[in-house]
């Protein structure tokens, strides 16, 4: 797959082709997420089912900080690239590989020497812990393969290329409802064996991924050999990558905070957010595919001072956002008894899924718009401020909410009304930043310091 240029032709067909790949892979990622889920709550139990929840958020909360420096990277990346400045993209590329493999060690020997601990911290229940730290454990064994195929990732998204992940998430996806269905159903492991279905499949993607990187023939070719850390590519990095992935974290753990204050509730309800979660994904995937493709269409366009096309790519992505958003949350509103009795015959469980539902889902479309405002900054390489915003908002507004509210009133709607209100508040602030700061001239101005 060649390389793609996002600084000339039509914007709104490159932003679509870009995202659709992406969009897809997103979504047939969460498809087979939720295939392992449905096949644990219906053959495991509840209680899997709920470990398996629990256990999804403590890891999103540790490797999303890595992550966010993945996303630094692919911005770096398409900075230079959008500058043609090929020893550029040779250094980020192999700086990148070697910040993977740092990462997932760093990531494995944490999550298995602390996982158990934070199950603890955020109130697991006796009769889940069982289950949760059984499937913590050998989750976090794919840590190293993890990164691996996330940095790949977005170096190859940062060249423009948004098909050939795709195709090696399905390999990978496929692989992991076959030993989803081998391991459950067949072997009787449990929850041990939806563990191990997703290790396998997170190998297969990296060795993919790996083999992609050192066979091309572009300009993004990777040499073992040359694998080492580029002290003024890793500053850029850093400096680009640490806000978004303390802004990820910090989401993140006042979602841990949150299911914290679920798991007071009791298994039917800690049951109804896994649920709930797995839905979710289908809209949320769907904006952060269109929040990359904005992200790396702006890097570019800021590495060539195309700041016209800056413009119009953000107000042309915006509009597909909310469209699409409001598309599937109208759908999901409909079906949605329907939809979660695919995962549970648990009428308890159906019925707070669907409170999850009806209080949140309505207003999903002003998080998209948060996610797509994040995106366009962080393609130009702004990420503090958002972060700030999300410090503030997203985490110290709806923790603040959650323990003042729950201790007035102990009722499982003051969660539910936890999100919508802090994506309102995030919004406002994000919109005041983009409209009345300087960021686009400040990034063009700044454009040699990025590469």
């Amino acid at each position: 797959m060649a390389v793609t240029q996002m600084t000339e032709g039509s914007i709104s067909k490159q932003l679509v082709l870009f995202a659709i790949p992406i969009l897809i892979s997103n979504l047939f990622q969460q498809l087979y997420n939720t295939v392992d889920t449905a096949i644990v709550g219906r053959f495991v139990g509840a209680n899997a089912l709920a470990a398996v929840g629990t256990c999804n958020l403590v890891v999103v909360f540790m490797i999303y900080f890595f992550i966010g420096l993945s996303n630094g990277s692919s911005i770096v990346l398409s900075q230079c690239f959008g500058q043609n400045d090929e020893e550029k993209v040779f250094k980020t590329v192999h700086t990148t590989m070697g910040l993977s493999f740092i990462s997932g060690i760093v990531l494995m020997i944490v999550g298995l020497l602390g996982a158990e601990t934070i199950l603890s911290w955020i109130n697991t229940p006796d009769d889940v812990m069982g289950y949760a730290v059984t499937y913590i454990k050998v989750y976090f064994l794919s840590m190293i393969p993890m990164m691996i195929f996330n940095m790949g990732t977005g170096i190859l998204r940062a060249m423009g290329d948004s098909k050939t992940p795709l195709y090696y998430l399905a390999a990978a996806g496929v692989l992991n409802i076959i030993l989803d269905l081998v391991f459950i159903i067949m072997l009787d492991m449990g929850v041990m064996g939806a563990a191990l279905a997703t290790t396998l499949s997170q190998i297969l993607s990296a060795v993919l991924i790996m083999v992609k990187l050192l066979t091309t023939n572009e300009v993004y070719k990777l040499y073992l050999s040359k694998i080492r850390i580029d002290k003024e590519i890793l500053k850029r990095i850093l400096i680009i990558g640490i806000p978004t992935g303390l802004q990820s974290v910090l989401v993140c753990f006042s979602n841990i905070i949150v299911q914290s204050k679920v798991n007071l509730f009791g298994l039917d309800v800690m049951a109804g957010l896994t649920v709930y979660y797995k839905i979710e994904g289908f809209i949320y995937m769907p904006i952060e595919a269109l929040a990359m493709a904005a992200s790396n269409f702006i890097g570019q366009n800021i590495g060539a001072r195309n700041v016209e096309r800056v413009k119009k790519g953000k107000s042309l992505s915006m509009r597909i956002c909310i469209a699409m958003t409001v598309l599937i949350c109208v759908a999901i509103i409909l079906f949605r008894t329907s939809i979660l009795h695919i995962f549970t015959t648990d009428e308890e469980v159906v019925k707070y899924g669907s409170q999850f539902i009806m209080f949140i889902v309505p207003l999903y479309f002003i998080y998209g718009m948060n996610q797509m405002l994040s995106g366009v900054l962080r393609g130009a390489g702004k990420t503090f401020v958002p972060m700030v915003i999300g410090l503030v908002c997203m985490c110290g507004f709806r923790i603040s909410w959650l323990v003042v509210m729950l201790g007035i009133v102990k009722d499982v709607r003051i969660i539910y009304l936890s999100y919508p209100l802090t994506w309102i508040l995030t919004n406002l602030a994000m919109n005041v930043y983009y409209y009345k700061s300087s960021w686009i001239k400040k990034s063009v101005t700044q454009k040699a310091e990025v590469v």
